[in-house]
């Protein structure tokens, strides 16, 4: 008996052997593409990022290109957008800085040129204007004195926090001075502590931080009030909270960070007197030693700064 064959499909063992070699290298290869795409991809967006801000885009961010990723090229980006924020808020408030040092530097320079012309034109007046130019060149020394400060401190070159003083007899020291110089105003410096208060320290420049939070209280609290300086131990650690309260205008609640900043300017039609500086390097001295500052307003009026500093025990 003969049978027909019929049609169907071929045995496994009837393919050509090397067709499940064929497909495997095929998927290997799309598996490999699909990797490389995926991988380099970001690397690309990473070095697009590096060349714009190479060339000064500081506002460049790849955080939103890498979509869904949660890998460590993902983290990478995520820190190449933090660094590419710091450096552009560095970059901005260096700018900032020489613009502000360039407005300070004109008005005195302008009256001094102006001074001199003076006294070319009327030289019967040659006293007068000699004092004006005197008191124009102590002015242009200040300010150069309070920026190399603060240029010192925020370059990490202000000598280290190596003497142990009282923090107790230093303020008092200050807020006598202070009381000194304006009792002819008016206006007067109350001092409360008692004590003794350690603190390893930069004594110069402690002291001029809390001397130029001081002399701010007193530049602006109101004829007939009192500034009063208190110095306690805070929340009974081992930390020494300094208060300043004046009785002045107070400060926008907006603005309580800001006037931390060099050369900064209120909104407001409150005149201001010097540079600007004084709380600037306060901050930053306050910081070197560890502590903090912060500003407040008072409920019944005139800001509160308050300052923490760790005690040496």
């Amino acid at each position: 008996m003969f049978f027909l064959p019929t049609d169907g499909p071929e045995p496994l063992h009837h393919l050509p052997p090397s067709l499940p070699i064929g497909i495997g290298i095929l998927a290997s290869l799309a598996f490999s593409a699909w990797l490389a795409w995926y991988l380099s991809t970001p690397i690309r967006h990473l070095r697009a990022a590096f060349g714009a801000t190479a060339a000064g885009q500081l506002d460049t961010r790849i955080g939103a290109r890498m979509g869904r990723r949660r890998d460590e090229i993902a983290d990478l980006g995520r820190h190449f957008d933090q660094m590419a924020g710091q450096l552009q808020t560095l970059v901005s408030s260096q700018q900032r800085l020489l613009h502000d040092v360039s407005h300070e530097l004109r008005s005195p320079l302008a009256r001094l040129e102006a001074a001199i012309g003076l006294a070319r034109q009327r030289p019967e007046k040659l006293n007068d204007t000699l004092d004006r130019i005197e008191r124009e060149a102590v002015r242009l020394d200040q300010l150069v004195g309070e920026l190399l400060t603060l240029s010192r401190m925020q370059a990490g070159m202000a000598r280290p926090a190596d003497e142990e003083i009282d923090l107790v007899e230093l303020i008092r020291e200050i807020a006598l001075d202070a009381r000194f110089e304006v009792q002819a105003t008016g206006r007067h410096v109350e001092f409360v502590g008692a004590g003794e208060a350690l603190v390893i320290a930069n004594a110069e420049l402690l002291h001029r931080a809390l001397e130029n939070v001081v002399r701010n209280a007193v530049k602006f609290t109101n004829e007939g009030t009192a500034v009063e300086v208190e110095i306690t131990r805070h929340d009974n650690s081992n930390q020494l909270l300094v208060t300043v309260s004046d009785r002045g205008p107070g400060v926008p609640e907006a603005e309580l960070q800001a006037i931390f900043e060099p050369f900064f300017r209120s909104e407001t039609k409150v005149k201001k007197a010097g540079f600007g500086l004084g709380l600037a390097i306060a901050r930053r001295a306050i910081e070197t030693h560890g502590g903090s500052i912060r500003a407040g307003n008072r409920p019944d009026g005139g800001l509160k700064i308050e300052i923490v500093l760790p005690a040496d025990y």
